[in-house]
């Protein structure tokens, strides 16, 4: 300041030697009668005047500032604090909970409220059934039931009058005798050629079966050609994404991996070609059916039974009291077909009863590709709808595999989702970097997200900053004064007004501070201008940045 203020004299002092140069100027010039004698001032009188000047000029050097005192320089203390390292990424948010729903019944679709994009809660009414045809089937059942008792019971009320008519025509009984035997001649007739047809029949089956099974295993191994051949070309494809462009024998592999590529796929077209001529051919082999034949002669041998203990019965019912006329595996028979009339009633009841309540969602969530059309008619077995947890979601992260280190399984997070930020959890994390879309190597991780709320979105993204180290009360300065060189790390402090080089430890870094474990105190005063402008052994005046 007080070099300023000295500057300032000298330019005041010089405009005035200025004013009375352009004064002595006019003096030239005015008439020799006007101008005043000059004077000269005696020696006594000049020498006082110039030890003055020499006082005032010695006293404004003194005022000023010395070179010896050194720059100032700004600093910052050494303190006590926390510093926590964080490491920010960004990822997609997914649901860890998801469940296709499928149709429970073969019925019109009444009314869908499953709507893809829609948040629901558990127990919502989102598919009903039209069970108009439920209960038509499960009401055709309950008479197909009471049908099957009726049959029974009349077979029983004929077999009983077959007995008593039995012993009421007893004359009758040579001729009804050779009747049977006709009867069981014809019939015996007839089951020689059902068998023969049977055979034949079956014959038939089982060469359509091996010629069918033949066609299937080559299309089967036609199909496992396909897959060793798509997988040849998509490792040639890879290998030849992967070629080092400045590789000497760059061309010629390349070009032997184009060619390996197009002959597989080239292959992968003929082998496409022969499984279709398979199928066609498969289409034609025919399915020969012995089951009508293998029907009609079971029913022919149970008549030809009936026939040979109608005919034991005729022989044997001489002086006897007809029974009821049925044979034991008749009366099982008729057991066994009311046993089944009764399970069919059970299982059209149980889907009338499936169609009835209709399809809730089992938990809070989100709803997510939809199949159900309102008015359509459902399959049994077809997919709904899917139902993704809103309540169990995380977040899929994708890491670069340079940051694995960072991915600390079990460190807290905080996922920002739009405007809202949550608490999170550090799950899970990949021990294998694969290839991205890009074909960058890449860490996937998951990231629980432990406080949901509606406001959160699957499939949106989500900013994550996971917790990776910490440190409380500890030594730490600001990131930016620390400086690095091949030895290390080190700052510059300022002590006894002299600037020195103090190699230093750091630990826990944060986007702002570092943590320092050694080289340091408490209260240190180090220089915070890193610009280049310090060097070592200058003299400085710390200045507490604000």
């Amino acid at each position: 300041m007080f070099k300023k203020k000295a500057k300032n004299i000298g330019i005041q002092n010089e405009e005035v030697q200025n004013e009375e140069a352009q004064l002595d100027v006019l003096r030239d010039e005015e008439p020799e009668s006007v101008k005043p004698p000059k004077k000269k001032l005696p020696g006594w009188a000049i020498i006082p005047i110039l030890a003055a000047l020499a006082v005032v000029i010695w006293g404004i050097t003194k005022l000023g500032p010395s070179d010896s005192a050194g720059s100032t320089i700004s600093a910052v203390t050494v303190e006590k604090g926390d510093v926590k390292q964080t490491y920010n990424t960004s990822g997609t948010v997914e649901s860890e909970r998801t469940k296709v729903f499928y149709s429970p019944v073969n019925a019109p679709i009444a009314k869908c409220n499953a709507k893809t994009g829609t948040a629901v809660k558990a127990g919502d009414m989102l598919v009903t059934f039209d069970v108009t045809n439920l209960e038509r089937d499960n009401e055709q059942s309950k008479l197909n039931e009471l049908s099957t008792k009726y049959a029974n019971q009349d077979a029983v009320e004929q077999s009983n009058r077959a007995a008593a008519s039995a012993a009421q025509a007893r004359e009758q009984a040579a001729n009804t005798e050779a009747g049977l035997r006709n009867r069981i001649s014809e019939k015996q007739s007839q089951i020689n050629q059902l068998e023969q047809a049977a055979a034949a029949a079956t014959e038939d089956a089982a060469k359509n079966a091996a010629k069918t099974a033949e066609l299937q295993q080559k299309m089967q191994d036609n199909l496992n050609a396909q897959s060793t051949c798509k997988a040849e070309k998509e490792n040639a494809d890879r290998e030849l994404a992967n070629l080092d462009a400045q590789a000497p024998d760059y061309e010629q592999k390349s070009r032997e991996l184009v060619e390996k590529a197009a002959q597989a796929t080239n292959d992968i077209s003929t082998l496409e070609q022969e499984y279709r001529a398979m199928e066609q051919e498969l289409s034609k082999v025919g399915a020969s059916d012995a089951s009508g034949i293998m029907q009609e002669l079971s029913a022919a041998r149970q008549e030809l039974d009936s026939l040979n203990s109608s005919l034991s019965e005729l022989q044997g019912s001489s002086g006897t009291a007809a029974d009821t006329g049925l044979t034991s595996g008749q009366q099982s028979n008729m057991q066994v077909s009311e046993n089944l009339a009764e399970l069919t009633t059970l299982t059209t009841e149980e889907l009338l009863n499936k169609g009835k309540e209709g399809i809730k969602a089992e938990f809070d969530g989100i709803i997510a590709n939809v199949q159900a059309v309102e008015g359509s008619s459902a399959v049994q077995g077809g997919e709904l709808f899917t139902l993704v947890s809103s309540k169990d979601v995380y977040v899929s992260l994708e890491v670069p595999s340079g940051d694995f280190d960072n991915l600390i399984a079990g460190s807290t997070a905080e996922v920002k989702i739009g405007k809202k930020t949550y608490k999170g959890k550090l799950d899970s994390v990949d021990r294998i970097a694969l290839p991205n879309e890009k074909g960058n190597p890449v860490i996937k991780a998951k990231v629980h997200i432990t406080n949901p709320d509606e406001d959160v979105y699957i499939g949106v993204g989500a900013k994550v900053s996971i917790n990776v180290a910490e440190a409380k009360n500890v030594l730490s300065l600001p990131i930016e004064v620390v400086n690095t060189e091949a030895a290390g790390d080190f700052v510059y402090v300022i002590r006894e007004g002299t600037v020195k080089k103090q190699p230093v430890e750091l630990g826990v870094v944060s986007s702002s501070r570092a943590e320092v474990r050694s080289g340091l105190k408490e209260g240190d005063e180090v220089a915070a201008d890193t610009g280049g402008s310090i060097t070592e052994g200058m003299k400085a005046t710390a200045v507490k940045e604000q």
